[in-house]
């Protein structure tokens, strides 16, 4: 496979951001241009960056298996999020990132084309977008993410509060925000995204992930959900990465 790091400018952000892909290299692409293959978004965690799949998980190999183009952008510590320091970390991915690498790449904007997946913040950010726009993606991934902050509430502190301002309007009305991913769930709208849902029970979001689980189940809505041992680790998340593109985006 290829690796790619790119260094832009983005409108969005206003500023240069990291951005790795993997695609398939001179010897494996075959008749089969990067227009007419399916496209994983792959969201990093809070510490980490675009890089960060790449160098912990067996996410190149997999992708090879696969065929597919994977796109790994760095989002800081923004919980993908607009309006941060005057950063709009949501639109970049959703929106000016894609359209991009249409126009870069030649990379497919059909909706049976495109996925996106990530762990943690990726979790949360992943499920954001697909939720937000769902005529764009045809599956979505969360492996550990917070997927309903009710349960966590008890637990942010002031200095949270002081990191993540952007995030103050959620705390206001948690049903009903745009910013937790729950209350994004809708009966119609969400009847065509394939969802999978995968966290430890040692995992301390583990709770975020059961609820967001039974809201799906009340509004009528299927996801694969895989609750399982397993802790906030690479382990787990190298694991799921690979039965999510296994299971959505198996070999052409």
């Amino acid at each position: 496979m290829a690796g790619i790091s790119m260094n832009f400018r983005s409108y969005e952000l206003k500023m240069n951001s990291l951005l790795t892909l993997v695609l398939p290299d001179s010897g494996r692409i075959g008749k089969l241009p990067l227009s007419g293959r399916r496209v994983l978004y792959l969201l990093h965690g809070i510490s980490q960056d675009g890089s960060s799949w790449l160098r912990h998980s067996h996410i190149e190999q997999v992708a090879e298996a696969s065929g597919i183009v994977v796109v790994m952008p760095s989002a800081g510590r923004s919980l993908y999020c607009d309006n941060v320091n005057g950063q709009n970390y949501f639109s970049y991915i959703a929106s000016e990132l894609p359209a991009y690498l249409n126009l870069v790449f030649g990379l497919s904007r059909k909706r049976e084309d495109n996925f996106i997946a990530g762990l943690s913040m990726g979790g949360l950010g992943a499920t954001k977008i697909a939720l937000t726009f769902p005529e764009n993606y045809s599956a979505v991934g969360s492996f550990s993410g917070p997927l309903d902050f009710r349960p966590l509430l008890p637990q942010i502190t002031e200095e949270w509060k002081n990191e993540f301002p952007f995030m103050l309007s959620m705390l206001d009305d948690p049903d009903n925000s745009p910013l937790n991913p729950v209350a994004l769930l809708d009966a119609q709208k969400h009847q065509a995204l394939k969802m999978y849902i995968a966290c430890g029970f040692q995992d301390d979001l583990y709770e975020t992930n059961t609820a967001f689980t039974d809201r799906v189940a009340q509004l009528g809505l299927s996801a694969e959900a895989v609750f399982e041992d397993g802790a906030h680790n690479w382990e787990f998340w190298d694991r799921h990465v690979k039965l999510f593109i296994e299971t959505y985006l198996p070999a052409l």
